[in-house]
Parts: structure tokens; sequence; C-alpha cells
């Protein structure tokens, strides 16, 4: 049963896969062989890695001293964004089998998703001296060079693992991100001439990838038109429902239910947690690195563990009448609960002050309030048509089905918004705003006032965070190595002919007209 489960996770076919699995997790005693293929599915087949989470605790008891346990162990708390112990695991690891390339290969992986390059690129490394040949561990060190801010290793990487391998879709993927595109690259004319035929006899989620990747390459070497238009054909070739009204109803509720008065004897006293907010694309990973240049800031990436929490307790997404039932009926002693659960899911060392930039946050700040209610949020902003043509040009996950369209974004935009003027008065949390403009002019003067809210003497190591070590793993992670540019302002009127949609939703913002620029622009 366990042979035939694996095979036909291997065949895609996982809800078949996951229905024997369930059986065979049934039986008692449950054999340990049974908790590693079934841990091993949940990271690789169905994706829904957390239910791989109770799993690795049994089997961690069963065999506490086996190198394959702490590495199961640390990919599927990598998985969840529980860093910590993802890289304990991935260390005892390492330790246990430290000439097994399999096994390095994990824990680099551990390490390469909590943001640690440099653990990770020594794994990698020594994998590779164990095995040259490893692919999936060259694609990593690729990785792991570009977050440690070396392009051009991630680069040449890329080049010999598509020499290898033309249509390997991982090694052109490392290749967009890594490299300042030319557009007679062989490597984006393989693109265009043999893939893009092929591809679009397939259709669907790899078309859509492969035109996003297209539509970045143009961007890059400056053919915005061309660009718009490749991400437009990737919209239509996976076509994501994104539902307005229920959305604006979301958000509707919130600002007609939530108030002060519902934050009184609530949470904790906690004010570790900081969070970052605001739409994708608006400067958060430029501001996080700047703060974790700060010694006594830290940060838990994105983390899904609010969310995670809030559909725990019933909450469904995107549902007003779910959110605000729990924010109002919440038990104090609940809402305690889950703030040191929260804390737990989220510290990543003895820093006074751990960030999460999971920017959609936005939506849960009023639970998030009644566990913290001193906690400190920071809302990053950057002018809206910016904000949303960059978030159209991206390869945003499936999640992002606002993104579907112009017109749709700009409802979401202007949903977004609404609720956070909202929570500005509703919440008991100090806020503040952070504009992604004034970061980028006056860098010093902002970094010191958002230094100063977070209740922390300056450092001057905020101005030095183009070398920063910690993570940066979001879709910026070239640019927010390199020297801040004023040219990342104004970008949306490169493809203005094309924007009427988005203007209709977004020209509230702009009190002067959209048709006035800004100065030296």
């Amino acid at each position: 049963m366990l042979d035939k489960a694996m095979a036909l996770a291997k065949a895609g076919r996982i809800a078949e896969a996951d229905a024997l699995f369930g059986k065979l997790l049934g039986k008692t005693p449950v054999r340990v062989k049974t908790l590693q293929a079934a841990i091993h599915f949940h990271n690789r087949y169905s994706r829904r890695t957390r239910r791989a989470m109770p799993l690795v605790v049994a089997l961690l008891k069963f065999r506490p001293d086996a190198a394959q346990t702490h590495a199961l162990a640390a990919e599927t708390y990598s998985n969840c964004s529980r860093f910590p112990l993802a890289k304990h695991h991935a260390a005892k690891a390492a330790a246990l089998a430290p000439d097994d390339p399999d096994t390095l290969f994990i824990a680099a992986y551990a390490y390469l998703q909590a943001g640690d390059f440099a653990p990770a690129l020594d794994h990698i490394n020594h994998a590779l001296e164990l095995q040259p040949d490893h692919r999936q561990a060259r694609l990593q060190k690729g990785r792991a060079l570009l977050g440690l801010g070396d392009t051009d290793g991630a680069v040449s990487i890329a080049r010999a693992l598509w020499a290898d391998e033309k249509d390997d879709m991982n090694a052109i993927g490392l290749f967009i991100d890594a490299a300042k595109l030319k557009s007679d690259d062989p490597i984006l004319t393989h693109m265009r001439d043999t893939l893009l035929p092929a591809y679009a006899d397939i259709g669907g989620a790899p078309l859509a990838h492969l035109l996003k990747l297209l539509g970045k390459a143009h961007n890059d070497f400056g053919e915005y038109h061309a660009a718009l238009d490749y991400f437009d054909q990737a919209k239509a070739a996976q076509p994501l429902q994104y539902d307005a009204k229920r959305y604006a109803g979301f958000v509707d509720t919130q600002c007609k239910a939530i108030s002060r008065a519902d934050y009184f004897s609530k949470g904790t006293d906690h004010d570790s947690p900081v969070l970052i907010v605001g739409m994708p694309r608006s400067g958060s990973t430029l501001l996080e690195q700047i703060l974790t240049a700060h010694p006594q800031i830290a940060s838990a990436g994105e983390s899904p563990s609010l969310n995670v929490i809030v559909q725990e307790v019933g909450v469904r997404t995107h549902h007003g009448g779910d959110i605000t039932r729990a924010i109002k009926q919440i038990p104090p002693e609940a809402a305690q609960r889950f703030a040191r659960r929260y804390l737990d899911e989220t510290r990543q060392g003895d820093e006074r002050l751990t960030i999460d930039k999971s920017l959609h946050n936005f939506e849960l700040l009023g639970f998030f309030a009644a566990m913290f209610p001193k906690a400190r949020i920071l809302h990053v902003m950057r002018d809206p048509m910016d904000t949303c043509v960059s978030c159209y040009m991206q390869n945003l996950s499936a999640w992002h089905r606002y993104t579907q369209s112009l017109d749709t974004l700009g409802h979401s935009y202007v949903q977004y918004r609404r609720l956070m003027d909202h929570w500005a008065t509703a919440l008991p949390n100090p806020m503040l705003t952070v504009g992604y403009e004034d970061l980028v002019t006056d860098t010093e003067a902002q970094a010191r006032a958002v230094i100063d809210f977070l209740g922390l003497d300056w450092d001057p190591a905020c101005l030095d965070f183009q070398n920063n070590a910690n993570r940066s793993l979001t879709l910026s992670a070239r640019q927010v190595r390199e020297p801040l540019y004023i040219t990342s302002m104004q970008r949306w009127r490169r493809y203005e002919p094309h924007l009427e949609p988005l203007k209709k939703h977004l020209g509230r913002f702009y009190p002067d007209g959209l048709s006035a620029k800004e100065e030296g622009d």
C-alpha cells in the first residue's frame, strides 16, 4: 500500500494518494516508513505541509537519532516558515550525516529558506564536493549566491545549468532573476523561439509562467509595451477569479463593526512583534533590510502564523462576518494563548524586536490587535499607480488573484486603502506609515524616524543595508542589494497608454490629477 501511495503521488493523483496515506496512518502501530513517506508526500506532492508537522513530531519520538528524521523535520519546518526549528534540525541532520549529499542539500535548503545564505552555501559547497553533478544543489548554490549579492556567480551557474539542459525552467528562472538581460541573449532567444511555441500547446500554468518570465526580461531591457503584452497573455493563459463583491463586503463589515471599544482588556503586553503591512511591491523588502541591519531587530520573513491562527479559529478567507465575530468574541485567555503561540512561531533569537513581513496581514490587523494591542505596525506605501503596475507585472502566486486584470487590481487597491484608513483610528496599536519615495530620497531621516518609532536607539548599521546578511528572499532580492535609485519612482508612466482601467480606480488618490508629474520627473 505504501508503494502504491507513492506511485499515485508521482503520477499526479494527489487526492487518491492522500486518501491512501490516511488509511496507512490510521493503522496501529504506525510504521516508521509510513511516517517518513507521508512527510515526504506532504512536502513534495500535496504541498499541504502543515499536515506533515504532527507526523514529524511522531517521527522524532521513534527515530530521534536518525539523520533522515532531522532532514525531514528541517524540510517540513522550513516549508511552514518555522525557521528557528528548521535550522536546528538542519544542523543536527548535517552533523549526523556530514558526508551525505542529499542530507546536506536539505540542510542547505532549510538555511536558504531562512535567509541564512552563508551556512546554506557552506552545506551546498560540501555537497558538491561529494557529488559535483548534483544538479539541484548547483541550482541551490545559484540561489544562495544571489541572496548574498553575488549576481555574477548566480548568472554563471544558471548559464552552465542551461547549457546542460536548455529546457530547464528552474535554471531559466534563476537566470532571469539574477541577470541584467540583453535582447540578443541566447537564453532569451531559446525561450521565445523554442519554448514559447511548445508551451503554447500545453497552455495553463506552465505557459503563464513562461510568459511572465518573458515579460520580466523585456521589461529589463526597456521594451515596456512588449513586456506588458506578455503579462496580459499570461493572465489569459491562467485566468483567476476575483470576487470583487465579496472582497468589498469583507472590508465593509470590518469598517462598520470593529472599533476601539472592541479591544478593552484583551491580549498581552508583549510588544516585540512588529508587522510590516501593505501591498506587494511597495518597498517592504527595502524597509526590512534597513531595519534588520539593526542589532536588536530580527525578521521572521513572510510568516504564515497569523493567517494560520485565524483560520484555526474558524475564519473563512475574506469573510467579514467570521473575522468580526472572532475579534469580538475571543476570550481574553484565548487571545493570550494565541499570542504565546505566535511568539513561539516567529521568534528568531534574542533580538528585542521581530519583524513579520507578511504584507496581507493588513486584512487581519483587527485580530492581531486582540492578541497584541501594544505591538507596533509599519504601513509601507508607494505611489498607487507604481504599486499596482508593479504588482501586475510580477510572477506573484495564484493567491494574488486580484492581479488578474488592471481593473481588479485597482478595485482591490481601493479596498486595501479603505481598510487601512479604518485601522488607523480603530486599533489600539501604534502605527506608522512609511512612504517608499521618502525612504529612497531621504533614507537616513526616514530610517531614524522608524527606529525611533520602534523605541530603539539609532545604529548607523541601518544605512549599510546593502551589506546586510539577513534574509532577502522576496521578488526584490536582487534590487535591494543595489544602491537606491529614484528611477523606481513614477515608472508607471512607461506603460501609460495601457492603464486606463487602473486610472479609473486610482484617480481618487491624486488630488492634482494623474497628468501632474513629480518634480524632476
